[in-house]
């Protein structure tokens, strides 16, 4: 993975599984990090919507269960697991969409 801690969801599109999970595992530390520090998730979605690139890539039904475990910091074998095979699932969904509309 890049050092990017901001990727695009271009960019997420060429991340091998265990790289998509450390983004993951990123993405968690740094909201924990700002949600320790007193902030609610209503002021850091004010500043920036931290799923941004990958809500276009998670299936609905898998959406929220990356936002709870964010945010409750859960890192579980099983939930992890659910997201990246959701995601998964999703990127080939979006690929199918993308190159449907060239």
């Amino acid at each position: 993975m890049s050092k990017n801690t901001s990727p695009t969801t271009e960019e997420l599109l060429s991340f091998s599984r265990s790289e998509t999970k450390a983004y993951i595992f990123s993405l968690q530390e740094s909201l924990q990090k700002k949600l320790n520090s007193g902030l609610t998730m209503d002021d850091i979605l004010d500043e920036e919507d931290p799923f941004d690139a990958l809500e276009l890539l998670l299936p609905q039904e898998v959406y929220p269960i990356l936002v709870l475990a964010m945010i409750n910091n859960i890192r579980s074998n099983t939930v992890i697991e659910a997201i990246l095979e959701g995601l998964e699932r999703g990127i080939e969904e979006y690929r199918n969409r993308t190159s449907q509309d060239l």
